[in-house]
């Protein structure tokens, strides 16, 4: 059964995005009506793919959604290989155990990392491909690998402090929920450039925080090697130490130089980029009391990025 477009569509008053497609006045079916776009059957539903959002070590990433009506927005994360199995069901069951943490602040934070809906394989180009879908979220659609291609000279320092504090934040939860993520890179770090927000995503070779030797690494991204600590080894401070040197790079220094930001601040980031520090919260309340000292009182501070305009959220 069909409605009217008037009757059924939302549409986002920040982003303009609708939970359904269509035109105004048009009707708006049970279902998306087959286009030739390719659909994938996961776990119980069907999904369309709306476009490619981005491609990872050893997985594809789309935009897309359920094809029924009101369907949800997805991120559909194809694995390329079928021997990397392991690492999408190990972010799987990552993600799952932060999202049942008994930790304060999950259901804060729980919203700051991708959130399971489904997994399972399909058959693409006669091939067994195995894919996860998760949970979309508005407004984080640029990585700090983005950042970094928009902003090659560096952003302004106050918005380093921000992004640094917002990933700090996210990493002290999951440790305390007993979960280490292992790759704090550009690429799996997502930016909402106007309500000064941090998503952590790329869990794939997350770990489990324990109490005694701090486990190996599941795996090194080749392409981004250079930004994991010198051990091979997971920790708390092996996260920190990576967010650090994201946030170093992207105010235009290197992992031993400050760029714009500066030199107070500077030194406990290069502190921390170099492994002193191994509590993510410390190093947040550090870092805050060191800019208010520097910057003065916190001012919204946008992330200039394509497509966002540069004045504050309204009230």
């Amino acid at each position: 059964m069909e409605a009217r477009w008037s009757r059924i569509v939302i549409v986002c008053r920040h982003c303009g995005s609708q939970n359904v497609p269509g035109g105004k006045n048009d009707p708006v079916p049970s279902s998306i009506p087959d286009d030739g776009r390719l659909r994938l059957a996961v776990d119980g539903r069907t999904y369309l793919i709306l476009g490619l959002l981005g491609t990872g070590d050893s997985s594809d990433v789309y935009f897309g959604r359920w094809v029924r009506r009101l369907g949800e927005q997805v991120v559909i994360k194809i694995l390329r290989c079928a021997n990397d199995r392991d690492l999408l069901d190990r972010e799987w069951q990552f993600l799952e155990r932060l999202h049942d943490s008994p930790m304060a602040g999950t259901p804060h934070f729980a919203e700051l990392i991708p959130e399971p809906i489904g997994i399972g394989p399909v058959r693409l180009n006669l091939q067994e491909r195995h894919v996860a879908i998760y949970r979309w979220r508005n407004g984080f659609q640029h990585t700090l690998e983005e950042v970094l291609q928009v902003h090659p000279k560096g952003i302004d320092p106050r918005i380093g402090v921000w992004i640094f504090k917002r990933i700090l934040e996210v990493l002290h939860w999951s440790h305390q929920s007993g979960v280490l993520h292992g790759a704090v890179l550009p690429p799996h770090v997502l930016i909402h450039p106007r309500d000064h927000g941090a998503m952590l995503i790329g869990w794939s070779t997350a770990m489990a925080k324990t109490t005694n030797d701090a486990p190996t690494l599941v795996a090194v991204s080749r392409a981004w090697k250079d930004w994991y600590p010198s051990t091979t080894s997971g920790s708390c401070a092996a996260d920190i130490v990576m967010a650090a040197r994201c946030t170093l790079r992207v105010v235009g220094g290197t992992f031993s130089s400050a760029g714009k930001m500066p030199a107070r601040v500077a030194d406990l980031l290069i502190a921390a980029a170099r492994g002193e520090y191994d509590d993510a919260w410390s190093v947040r309340q550090a870092v805050t009391e060191l800019s208010l000292d520097v910057f003065g009182p916190p001012i919204y501070c946008p992330l200039p990025m394509p497509g966002w305009p540069h004045n504050p959220p309204s009230s």
